[in-house]
């Protein structure tokens, strides 16, 4: 968890995956990528995480109601003083109803506030 943002050489499988926003051509998909480290995004001032899509429900669902871990990398979130998730109600569709009744009013609360 202490990682720093490095450069990652890409897959095939990620490439070819990713060949999609190049017309097609894996040829023109770049063969590396950084990485935002763990101990990087930790080390910031302030964090944002944007989840979008029930694809990404059980995503948040590791992030705020599981364990901090390495499996969820998105789980360091819990340790960050200042970290902000902004989600849609499909993301939400894996939490539980206490969970979101919780980040529901805290939202609310802080939304007085302004």
């Amino acid at each position: 968890m202490a990682s720093r943002t490095r450069i990652k050489t890409l897959t095939h499988d990620t490439r070819v995956a990713n060949s999609r926003f190049f017309d097609g051509d894996v040829n023109q998909v770049p063969k590396y990528a950084l990485t935002v480290g763990v101990g990087t995004l930790l080390d910031a001032e302030e964090v944002m995480i944007l989840v979008l899509g029930h694809q990404k429900a059980q995503a948040l669902q590791a992030a705020v109601e599981g364990n901090v871990n390495h499996m969820w990398t998105i789980s360091c979130l819990q340790l960050h003083p200042k970290a902000v998730v902004v989600c849609d109600e499909p993301s939400t569709m894996e939490l539980k109803v206490k969970t979101l009744k919780y980040f529901n009013e805290l939202e609310a609360e802080n939304i007085k506030g302004l």
